[in-house]
């Protein structure tokens, strides 16, 4: 039988009454008469109810509407740093802050936007990625057992061929298989039950984002949305982590060549061996939002009403004689890249605080790059007619391109490259060229979804991604 919910406003009069609809603003059960009054008060008649069945579908899905640091209810939003706050957090932590709004505002589209689209986007090409990855287990599993089996039947044909000492070395090189095999199987089985334990996790957390799309508020989807892409993110992070090194065990046995023809010099039937081979498990990457949302379109600000506000200053170490920074983007863990194309051949990594870090490797001075994944760069070395894909954490060359003129600006948007080679090139990530814009350009450029941005005579124009002006 269902746990009983019983009315909140009666129960506050001491008399129990059973409750027929929850109010997912009150976060109360309310009886029928109890329901007519809520609906009669001004203050509450807009209030959204739910029935006691749907209730129960996420009453046991936590979604913390309270603010953690001053106990109070979560109602404004903060865009600039990208969280919802209560009123005690806006003059403690977020006074200089320009845009606070409500927070009813920006979730009143939340069953409806991308970021529960990517969310449950997420959750299903994770699940997959796991059924595939464990059945890819499960088959080496197999594929281990059925080696064994092919040694036992090699180590029984040849037994059958020796004398009575080969039965002391028999049992001898099943002692070393059954030891070897053992310690292969017990990697693959903790492997297993630690990718179908997440497999169980992701379950429980598309479940849960289900019944919160189908009955939750919009608040409370919202604020679960965000708890839940902290828990996928963490769950998709380990189970990364937990592939990466993942390995094939082959188990052999290699005959000693005399244990035929020299049975009675031979002290050992043969050897067991295990053959770990780097294996590359299939994993499609998934967008795991950590903290954004899609909030909803704002109308846009005039430049002239924009301020800007130095957030840090650093100075940048000469390398040569003369300096030009020429290109400059912030990595995903907050180190800025920045590109000194008069200076030594390299890309100087800075920390957030202006730590100098590191030096990357370049064959020319660098005139420009762009970030095209997690740990790869896209080059431009200005009037040396070539660019470079550069792994930044071996500091290698994966690709290079070759063009006839020299390149410039450059930008990376949905696997293809924008670069600024007299006009705007536009080629994949392997070089080919896909389009050639023909505009009269300077030397840098953006791209986003909605177009390309140049600059030009001392003015950022903007195109769109057909070369059309916008």
């Amino acid at each position: 039988m269902p746990d009983l919910i019983l009315c909140g406003p009666c129960g506050y009069a001491e008399n129990e009454k059973d409750a027929g609809k929850w109010c997912l603003d009150c976060e109360e059960g309310l009886c029928g008469d109890c329901e007519k009054i809520h609906k009669s008060i001004k203050t509450t008649r807009n209030h959204r109810l739910i029935s006691i069945e749907d209730f129960r579908q996420i009453k046991h899905i936590f979604v913390s509407l309270n603010c953690e640091d001053h106990g109070k209810r979560l109602e404004l939003y903060c865009k600039t740093h990208d969280i919802a706050v209560c009123v005690g957090c806006v003059p403690s932590s977020h006074k200089a802050c320009p845009d606070i709004i409500p927070l009813d505002k920006v979730a009143e589209n939340a069953k409806c936007s991308t970021a529960l689209a990517d969310l449950e986007n997420t959750l299903t090409i994770t699940l997959q990625n796991l059924q595939e990855i464990i059945a890819n287990r499960e088959s080496a599993l197999e594929n281990l057992e059925g080696q064994k089996q092919t040694i036992k039947d090699k180590i029984n044909d040849t037994r059958a061929r020796m004398m009575k000492k080969l039965e002391v070395l028999e049992q001898k090189i099943l002692q070393e298989l059954d030891r070897k095999h053992g310690y292969c199987k017990s990697e693959e089985v903790q492997l297993l039950t630690r990718l179908k334990r997440s497999l169980r996790d992701l379950n429980c957390l598309r479940e849960q984002t289900s019944k919160l799309k189908s009955f939750a508020s919009e608040l409370q989807l919202f604020i679960g949305m965000r708890q839940t892409n902290k828990s996928v993110f963490k769950e998709v992070e380990s189970v990364k982590e937990t592939i990466k090194s993942v390995q094939n065990c082959d188990v052999y046995l290699q005959l000693q060549p005399s244990v035929v023809t020299l049975m009675n010099e031979v002290d050992q039937l043969g050897e067991i061996s295990v053959k770990k081979t780097t294996t590359s498990l299939p994993f499609r990457e998934a967008k795991v939002d950590q903290a954004q949302i899609q909030l909803p379109v704002q109308e846009t600000n005039s430049i002239n009403n924009i301020q800007i506000r130095l957030r840090k200053r650093f100075d940048v170490e000469k390398k040569g004689l003369l300096m030009w920074l020429s290109g400059c983007t912030i990595l995903s863990n907050g180190n800025v890249l920045i590109a000194d194309y008069l200076g030594k051949d390299v890309i100087k990594e800075y920390s957030e605080d202006g730590k100098h870090i590191r030096d990357i490797p370049c064959s020319n001075g660098p005139f420009d790059f762009t970030v095209t994944h997690s740990d790869c760069i896209a080059v431009t070395y200005g009037d040396k007619k070539y660019v470079e894909i550069l792994d930044i954490n071996n500091n290698t060359v994966v690709r290079k391109f070759i063009f006839e003129e020299g390149c410039y600006g450059i930008s990376y948007m949905e696997n293809k490259l924008f670069i600024i080679i007299g006009g705007i090139v536009i080629t994949d990530i392997t070089g080919g060229v896909l389009k050639t814009l023909d505009i009269d350009c300077g030397s840098y450029l953006k791209t986003t979804k909605d177009g390309i941005y140049f600059t030009h005579n001392s003015t950022v124009n903007c195109i769109s991604l057909t070369g059309e002006k916008i």
